[in-house]
């Protein structure tokens, strides 16, 4: 008898099975909210700064990523959605488009309180604790 342990399944049992884990941490998604959801809040708040189209032009190549993704998975609280990637994960990534971007501490300490899903204070939150936001 073969160890199936450590086999890579095939695409089809990927798209039938229902998957609770973040696709990029690979952890279980506790707070199952999309990123298509958080995206369009995140396009709303950076509407007020010049660099709103780079940073949306930045994010559309990972929501179509994230819309072609096949496989079920928790569904959105809001919108019904499945959830493929963790707010976490998803926020980090927005987090890296602030930066990039050169927003400035001001705005980057506003994301931060309005987008963080770091509730273990383990990643981008200790950023915040450092400005001085907790």
């Amino acid at each position: 008898m073969k160890n199936k342990r450590n086999v890579a399944k095939q695409t089809y049992y990927f798209e039938k099975e229902i998957h609770n884990d973040c696709l990029s941490c690979g952890q279980d998604i506790k707070h199952p909210l999309c990123p298509n959801c958080i995206s369009k809040a995140f396009n709303l708040w950076t509407k007020k700064f010049p660099e709103h189209k780079m940073l949306k032009a930045k994010l559309n190549p990972l929501m179509k990523h994230h819309n072609h993704t096949n496989a079920k998975s928790k569904p959105c609280v809001a919108c019904q959605k499945p959830v493929h990637i963790c707010p976490l994960c998803f926020t980090e990534h927005l987090h890296s488009l602030v930066k990039e971007a050169g927003l400035g501490i001001r705005a980057t300490t506003q994301f931060l309180f309005i987008f963080n899903f770091d509730f273990e204070h383990t990643g981008y939150s200790k950023e915040l604790e450092f400005y001085g936001g907790y």
